[in-house]
């Protein structure tokens, strides 16, 4: 029995969020189900996967540089009864293997999670092509396709558990590697389709995904409520698809603006989906879409990267108030 406390929190986000989605939150699904199966596309090492594949050889496989042809050896497995779970960088398992997992996962809603990994600016420094920001959008236009993004590294281990208990077809996004930023401490309710209030205002709500970039509106909330006299609302919307429309409704009848923060394209991720339910319901009220703009960036580290599309609380707070 996994144990969500502040060490546990401080422990994970050090030893690294691939790791922990392996070693620690999928040696419990593994342990709970026996019709799990693991492939990698020759990133065994690189996915913290080492453990598994020396705890469950025979349920644990490497396909080599094939990632298309993983997802067509998962789908076969699934069909066989398995619930099967493959990883590898985030751009490879989606554009590389769009088709693939537009029919087998999606039409045939077949029992297969995807996780891709290094996704949004983190491989910066190996160039464009290795850059998963659109990733968001083609998953979510896929029929039946659940879409996930982890705010850190707990809820990354709980998203995982949540992933296994449910027969659907889901894609999992993170961003980063080791020591990224904690905003969970303490054990809590964590459900796909329905996101987190972490923190309750009013007038402004920020609703954010993703690894860094919860965290930074956590900031970013702060340095608003310190200028304007009231604490803005600070969502973590952990899946994309299904959206949390409920929830959404409710920010719409107390809140005047509504700012998305996320490390992928403003066209098709978080913001898109979000615009497009608000003007459905026709809400009088300002949206500000903040993310990774349509352009190229000047390549390095994720964190210059971030600095750079201006998704730091600094630059977010500034653009917010440039924009009124």
């Amino acid at each position: 029995m996994l144990t969500f406390d502040k060490r546990n929190a401080r422990l994970w986000s050090i030893m690294g969020i691939n790791p922990a989605i392996w070693s620690v939150a999928f040696s419990e699904v593994g342990e709970e189900r026996d019709d799990t199966v693991v492939l990698t596309a020759d990133l065994e090492r690189y996915s913290g996967l080492q453990r598994t594949f020396q705890k469950w050889p025979e349920r644990c496989f490497n396909v080599g540089i094939a990632e298309q042809n993983m997802v067509g050896i998962g789908a076969g497995l699934a069909m066989e009864g398995k619930q099967v779970w493959m990883t590898t960088y985030a751009p490879f398992m989606t554009f590389r293997c769009a088709d693939h997992v537009r029919h087998l996962m999606g039409n045939l809603k077949l029992n297969m999670k995807a996780i891709g990994s290094a996704a949004g600016f983190s491989a910066g420094f190996s160039g464009a092509s290795l850059l998963a920001v659109n990733d968001i959008a083609l998953t979510r236009s896929i029929p039946n396709m659940v879409v996930l993004s982890p705010a850190d590294t707990m809820e990354a281990v709980k998203m995982v558990i949540a992933m296994s208990k449910t027969d659907a077809p889901c894609y999992m996004r993170f961003c980063g590697t080791v020591n990224l930023p904690i905003v969970y401490t303490e054990d809590y309710e964590f459900e796909i389709g329905k996101g987190v209030e972490l923190v309750s205002g009013e007038g402004i709500a920020i609703i954010a995904t993703g690894t860094t970039i919860v965290s930074e509106a956590l900031k970013t909330g702060k340095m608003i409520a310190a200028k304007e006299g009231f604490q803005p609302t600070i969502i973590d919307m952990h899946t994309i698809k299904p959206l949390d429309t409920q929830l959404i409704e409710r920010l719409m009848e107390r809140h005047d603006t509504i700012i998305t923060l996320e490390e992928h394209s403003i066209i098709g991720g978080l913001g898109s989906a979000i615009a497009e339910f608000v003007t459905k319901k026709g809400w009088g009220g300002s949206l500000k879409m903040m993310g990774i703009e349509d352009k190229n960036y000047e390549m390095g580290t994720r964190n210059f990267m971030l600095d750079q599309a201006g998704l730091k609380a600094e630059k977010i707070v500034n653009r917010y108030y440039s924009e009124l």
